[in-house]
């Protein structure tokens, strides 16, 4: 098991070596994720098979992690709001106005400003 990890380990390596932004090739990732499935079978912890590999765990986690199907956009019918009913106003200086509509709410603020 040691040989996989080192030849993985330096597969990785050769790939980031001077390359920001780099690509994973389909083999080597297929490759990292058969090796992940059987260590974390075994009980490996995550951030152990990151470091031993020079992979983010997170990466590992999301490439072992088997895809769900897509689910299926449902229509969706938008009916108009109800009207809005009444709101209490309390301005910065403690001033309380209650149950006034929206509208009214808003000309207060205006007159206050």
């Amino acid at each position: 098991m040691q040989d996989r990890e080192a030849q993985l380990r330096r597969r990785v390596a050769r790939l980031k070596r001077g390359r920001p932004g780099f690509r994973f090739s389909a083999s080597l990732r297929g490759a990292i994720t058969a090796w992940v499935v059987k260590q974390r079978e075994r009980g490996e912890w995550w951030c152990e098979l990151s470091r031993t590999i020079g992979v983010p765990a997170e990466t590992l986690k999301r490439w072992a992690t088997p895809r769900r199907e897509a689910t299926a956009v449902l229509p969706v019918h938008v009916i108009d709001a109800p009207p809005a009913g009444t709101v209490t106003l309390v301005s910065p200086t403690g001033l309380r106005i209650e149950n006034v509509a929206i509208s009214d709410a808003i000309a207060i603020l205006q007159g206050l400003a």
